[in-house]
């Protein structure tokens, strides 16, 4: 008695620590606490700078509850350039995201207009710039296993199988650009095979992140998520956004399509024209 006593404080601090560990293991024991677990630690890291961006396998933690918003057709609008050399027609976006995007470029400045490179892409579309990928990589690897060019191709492009937020019509690729179309330096051109793609890259020139600020305060005014990997590509309602708010339970936009076993990809997403005041 006189010994635990004598030794109480040190006796309660390790009886803490033991209780404390034990509670840890049981709720660690089981998988989805872990992932869940997880999905927030990564945030709290890219928060704090520790992290740069958060990972493809974690942004897919997120779960989906899906409001089944249409998609619309994106209308003309005197401050919107379309690059038709590298969307998908018909031009397409969740009704919400569309009016989101109408805002953005109807504050503007005088001189300033908004180019959208890319907005719904359809899964086979996905499907297939996969696969140009897989065979890109064969062509340049002809030593390579299938394996490993599937793993580098993942590596390279969302697979076609994960949801990825253009298939969701709640993702845009966008820059800032003057009224003949030509964007604004960035540094990097959009989809160019460069590190200094990356949003608050260190291998640019002052004006480039000034010009990549500018566009980000832009689309955060409306609410749109940076993927920090790609300065253009931004997102509203899907994993991404989610996942880059800190809410593992928060996407709204799951794949506008879905694959049925003999049938195909079918959209099961409605779509309808945009009437939206310019």
């Amino acid at each position: 008695m006189e010994f635990l006593l004598s030794n109480f404080k040190t006796i309660l601090i390790f009886a803490i620590v033991a209780i404390v560990l034990f509670s840890l293991f049981l709720f660690l024991k089981s998988k989805r606490r872990r992932k869940r677990l997880g999905f927030y630690i990564n945030f709290f890291l890219y928060k704090i700078g520790v992290k740069d961006h958060m990972s493809r396998s974690v942004v897919a933690r997120v779960h989906v509850k899906e409001c089944y918003e249409p998609l619309v057709n994106l209308v003309e609008h005197n401050k919107i350039i379309i690059d038709e050399t590298t969307i998908e027609q018909p031009v397409l976006l969740r009704k919400n995201v569309a009016l989101k995007i109408y805002k953005v470029a109807s504050k503007l400045p005088e001189g300033v207009f908004l180019k959208i490179y890319s907005t719904y892409r359809s899964r086979i579309t996905i499907y297939n710039k996969w696969k140009d990928v897989v065979d890109e990589i064969s062509k340049e690897n002809p030593n390579m296993g299938r394996a490993e060019v599937l793993k580098l191709a993942n590596f390279r492009l969302d697979n076609p199988k994960s949801l990825g937020g253009h298939e969701t019509g709640g993702a845009v690729d966008v820059a800032l650009c003057d009224a003949n179309g030509k964007e604004f330096d960035y540094g990097t051109k959009y989809h160019e095979k460069s590190p200094a793609n990356k949003t608050k890259s260190r291998h640019i020139l002052k004006e480039h992140k000034i010009n990549r600020k500018t566009l980000l305060k832009a689309m955060k005014s409306q609410g749109f998520v940076n993927n920090p990997k790609e300065w253009w590509h931004f997102s509203y309602g899907d994993t991404l956004w989610a996942a880059y708010r800190g809410k593992r339970f928060g996407a709204v936009y799951d794949a506008a399509e879905k694959d049925f076993e003999n049938v195909g990809y079918v959209r099961i997403i409605k779509t309808n024209i945009s009437a939206v005041n310019k």
